[in-house]
């Protein structure tokens, strides 16, 4: 590849992350946090923030991002809607086949049961979400895919 190519996958890959890192900023906005979900989050960012590099770097910054933006409400005020921590959400990424898993925020709920923990990047991204919006889904790698929120049961 030629150095004019290498510089055109650079600023293209660029673009994209930019492009990526706004369609999460405007996923945070559209998101609810309880305020027991909006004080987990602080603890996980903490936890990634001490580790602090390739994928907890990024979880960081999704955190953040739902911290600073989201709506928080009492913890007995968010509608059935909206994933919260112990709640079991139905999701598909990219449309493939649907996944389910139970969101949960602490170390005592068994991954083996489908558990999705927050402090991962699918979690943080879920975390929030209202049935039938659909985001980004930022990789380890820095690349993007889409998730789509399906249901939600408490």
């Amino acid at each position: 590849m030629s150095i004019s190519g290498q510089q055109e996958l650079i600023v293209e890959s660029t673009e994209v992350r930019k492009d990526g890192y706004a369609a999460l900023c405007q996923l945070a906005v559209s998101c609810i946090l309880t305020k027991s979900d909006r004080r987990a989050l602080a603890e996980h960012i903490l936890r990634a923030d001490k580790i602090g590099t390739g994928a907890f770097e990024m979880l960081t910054r999704l955190l953040s991002q739902k911290l600073l933006y989201a709506t928080v409400l009492d913890d007995d005020k968010a509608c059935s809607a909206i994933a919260v921590g112990g709640s079991r959400v139905t999701y598909a990424i990219d449309e493939l086949e649907p996944q389910t898993g139970q969101l949960f925020h602490y170390d005592e709920y068994a991954f083996g049961q489908n558990g999705l923990h927050v402090g991962s990047l699918l979690g943080a991204t879920l975390i929030g979400m209202k049935v039938d919006a659909v985001g980004p889904f930022l990789q380890a790698d820095g690349t993007f895919r889409s998730v789509h929120l399906l249901r939600v049961g408490h």
